[in-house]
């Protein structure tokens, strides 16, 4: 699989990114709302990417973007994210029938 930097992305998906960074524990609900998950008894350090200009994507990142692909003509409802990473993807889109 190739790798894909950061600064490759279109705006829209660097913004997206740096939202799952920001977001460190948490979900996005209709890529409008965000929901955090704080935990109170420990201090969760930020992503270090954050602070940097250009990195590789991690696996799920590339896998995020992958799906919104395919999704076309649809909603992403959640986007669940652990230390900053986008861990599952919930999307609602139209039923297809399947092809023989």
């Amino acid at each position: 699989m190739r790798t894909t930097s950061f600064s490759q992305l279109s705006r829209p998906r660097q913004i997206l990114i740096r939202l799952c960074q920001r977001v460190n524990y948490g979900s996005i609900l209709n890529v409008q709302e965000i929901i955090l998950d704080l935990k109170l008894d420990a201090d969760l350090p930020q992503r270090s990417e954050l602070d940097l200009s250009d990195f590789a994507l991690c696996t799920e990142s590339c896998r995020l973007l992958a799906q919104i692909d395919l999704l076309k003509n649809g909603v992403i409802e959640r986007i669940v994210v652990h230390d900053g990473i986008p861990r599952r993807v919930v999307l609602r889109g139209p039923l297809r029938e399947a092809h023989s």
